[in-house]
């Protein structure tokens, strides 16, 4: 009996010891959807991040390292895990779910009085790129063009997202010589008398390729992004593209009804 006595009190003894300094990491519950981005901000520079399904694709912006972009690769797959390594030593485990309509989209482990501003400026950045991103891919539903000294605009797609109003432009030059932009502006005219009530440049939220020179016997693709907005039957929207000391300036005009076209991609 005195054996039987020594030997549980040797295996509790070592039960206890494998289990000494061991802890339960908790794993954050986050969702995910198919037609939007879950943005998941670290207070550390991301090191490592694995994703346990192609299900869920992952990206982390090169400039903003410390935030995780998100979105499902289809809809209503199985729950699955996320793991990140942050540059200060510490893990962050998560699990992911599919929701079509995620009740929050933006999880940050930085206390709110300790986001400075240049860094909350950098994440709706990178968060723009990454829609912008998306609004490429979406198909093409619009075909409303113009020519001018061998430049094309053709305007395939006004996109609603984010409460933002996506314009997708791609600007062909058939001439050998690179037409460089310098000057880009949207404006709103009066349809009979001409009278422009020019769009304040603050409206203008987001911008791709703004710059962006178009070589020879190129394309090049455009995206703008404005606060959503209408225009009346009266008026129409003016697309304007100029290089250099206004020479070959392209005039794209965007009546009323085609803004309503717009497509929700939310």
């Amino acid at each position: 009996m005195k054996r039987l006595c020594a030997i549980w009190i040797l295996f509790l003894s070592l039960f206890s010891l494998s289990g000494h300094g061991q802890r339960s990491i908790p794993s954050y519950s986050i969702s995910v959807t198919f037609k939007k981005t879950t943005n998941v901000i670290f207070p550390y520079r991301i090191e490592k991040a694995d994703v346990g399904s192609s299900d869920v694709i992952g990206h982390k912006d090169q400039i903003l390292d410390n935030v995780l972009f998100l979105k499902a690769s289809r809809k209503d797959f199985a729950p699955t895990n996320l793991s990140v390594y942050t540059s200060d030593g510490k893990f962050y485990s998560f699990i992911i779910r599919y929701k079509e309509d995620p009740d929050t989209l933006n999880l940050s482990f930085i206390p709110d009085q300790k986001i400075p501003n240049t860094i909350m400026d950098s994440f709706m950045s990178a968060k723009l790129d990454s829609d912008g991103i998306y609004v490429l891919s979406q198909p093409s539903f619009i075909h409303r063009k113009t020519k001018t000294e061998q430049m094309k605009a053709i305007l395939n797609g006004i996109y609603l997202m984010d409460d933002l109003l996506w314009f997708r432009f791609i600007i062909k030059n058939h001439s050998e010589i690179t037409y460089k932009p310098t000057f880009i502006q949207f404006s709103i005219r009066d349809k009979k008398l001409g009278k422009r009530t020019a769009v304040q440049e603050s409206a203008l939220a987001y911008s791709w390729c703004a710059t962006k020179p178009v070589l020879g016997n190129n394309r090049e693709t455009f995206v703008f992004a404005f606060p959503a907005f209408t225009i009346s039957n009266q008026k129409k929207l003016v697309f304007q593209m100029e290089e250099k000391n206004g020479e070959r300036a392209i005039l794209l005009d965007i009546p009323s009804r085609t803004v309503l076209k717009s497509r929700s991609i939310q």
